[in-house]
C-alpha cells in the first residue's frame, strides 16, 4: 500500500505539468484553426510553427541545461518537477512577447535593427554558454561523490552499499559555487534562465518573420492567428521538454531504488552531463569571442548541428536508462526464482 502511495505522490505533479502543455495546445490549434479557415496561409505557417517548437526542443542546450538540473535537484532532494516546463516557457515567452508586438504595432524595424540582434545575441549566448559550464563544475562535483561512493562500496562501506550521504564533498569548488547552488533549488528557478537563453533571437526571428510574412501575404491577417504562432511554437517545446525533464527524473529515481546498480548507472551518466555540459557549454562561449579567435578555432564549432546534437544525448539516456530498467527487472526475475 505504501508503495502504492509513493507512486501516486510521484505520478501527481506530472498530470499538472502536462495539463499546462495541453493547453497550450488547445488555445494554440484552436486560435490556428479559427484563422486557418479566414486565411489559408495559416495552415502551412501554423504547422511550420509547431514543428520549430518540437525541433527546438531537441537542441543540445536545452536538453543538456534540463537534464543537468534534474540531477542537481534530486542529489539536493529537491523537487524536479516542472524543470523541462518552465525552461521551456521561459524560452517562449521572448517569442511571444516578439510576435505580440509585431501584431499590435506592425513595426518591423525591431527585427531588422541590427544592434537590437546583436545584443540579443550576445546575452543569449552568454547565458547559455557560461550557465551550461557552471552546471557541469556543479555536476563535477557529484561525479567526485559517486566515485567515492563505488569506492567505498568495492571495500564494503556502509555507505557506497546504500547511497544514503548525500552531503556534497567538501573543497574550494563546493564553497565558490555554492551560490549559484541556492539560486536553482526549485523547478520553477528554470523560467527565468529559460528566458536569458531565449534572447538568442534565433528562434525568435524564426516565428518573427512569420508573423510577417502572414501580414505581408494578406493584410487581413488576424490578431489570433498571428498569436497562435508562438502559441503552437511553445505547445511543441514545452511538450518534448517535460517529457525529457519527465524521463531524467524517472531514470535517475530508478538508480536510485537499486543502490548497487545505482553507483555505476550514476557514473556513467553523470559523467555524460558533464561532458555535454562543458562541451556545449564551451561551443557557445567560442561562438560569443568567435570575431577575436582565429578561424581556424571556431570553422570546426560552426559545422556542428546542435540538434542532431541534442538528439544523440537524448537517444544516449533514453538507451541507457532502458538498459537499467532491463537489468533491474532481470535481477528481480532471478530473486524471484532463487526465492521460490
Amino acid at each position: 500500500m505504501l508503495g502504492k502511495k509513493e507512486g501516486l505522490e510521484l505520478n501527481y505533479p506530472w498530470k499538472r505539468y502536462f495539463v499546462i502543455v495541453l493547453l497550450l495546445h488547445l488555445f494554440g490549434f484552436a486560435g490556428f484553426f479559427v484563422a486557418a479557415a479566414r486565411d489559408p496561409i495559416f495552415w502551412g505557417l501554423g504547422m511550420l510553427a509547431y514543428s520549430f517548437g518540437l525541433r527546438h526542443a531537441f537542441d543540445a542546450d536545452h536538453i543538456s541545461a534540463i537534464d543537468n538540473t534534474v540531477r542537481k535537484l534530486m542529489t539536493g532532494r529537491q523537487n524536479p518537477h516542472g524543470v523541462g516546463l518552465f525552461f521551456s516557457l521561459g524560452h517562449s515567452t521572448v517569442v511571444f512577447v516578439m510576435v505580440l508586438a509585431i501584431g499590435l504595432t506592425a513595426n518591423t524595424y525591431l527585427f531588422n535593427d541590427e544592434a537590437l540582434r546583436e545584443a540579443g545575441s550576445i546575452i543569449g549566448t552568454s547565458v547559455s554558454g557560461f550557465f551550461l559550464i557552471v552546471i557541469g563544475f556543479i555536476n563535477v562535483a557529484m561525479l567526485v561523490r559517486s566515485i567515492r561512493e563505488a569506492r567505498q562500496a568495492r571495500g564494503g562501506s556502509a555507505s557506497g552499499e546504500d547511497g544514503a550521504s548525500s552531503a556534497m564533498p567538501v573543497g574550494v569548488l563546493t564553497v565558490l559555487l555554492r551560490p549559484f547552488y541556492r539560486l536553482v533549488r526549485k523547478s520553477w528557478h528554470l523560467y527565468p534562465l529559460g528566458f536569458l537563453f531565449g534572447l538568442g533571437f534565433d528562434t525568435a526571428t524564426e516565428i518573427g518573420l512569420l508573423a510577417l510574412s502572414a501580414g505581408a501575404v494578406s493584410q487581413s491577417a488576424s490578431l489570433v492567428g498571428i498569436l497562435a504562432l508562438p502559441l503552437l511554437f511553445a505547445a511543441g517545446m514545452t511538450l518534448l521538454d517535460t517529457i525529457d525533464g519527465m524521463m531524467m527524473s524517472r531514470a535517475y529515481r530508478l538508480s536510485s531504488a537499486t543502490p548497487r546498480k545505482r553507483l555505476i548507472y550514476n557514473l556513467v551518466v553523470t559523467g555524460v552531463s558533464v561532458l555535454s555540459a562543458f562541451f556545449i557549454g564551451f561551443v557557445q562561449v567560442l561562438h560569443l569571442f568567435g570575431e577575436k579567435l582565429p578561424e581556424s578555432w571556431v570553422a570546426w564549432s560552426e559545422r556542428l548541428d546542435f540538434v542532431y546534437l541534442g538528439l544523440g544525448l537524448v537517444g544516449f539516456f533514453i538507451a541507457t536508462w532502458v538498459l537499467f530498467a532491463m537489468l533491474r527487472k532481470g535481477a528481480r526475475s532471478r530473486h524471484a526464482v532463487d526465492g521460490a
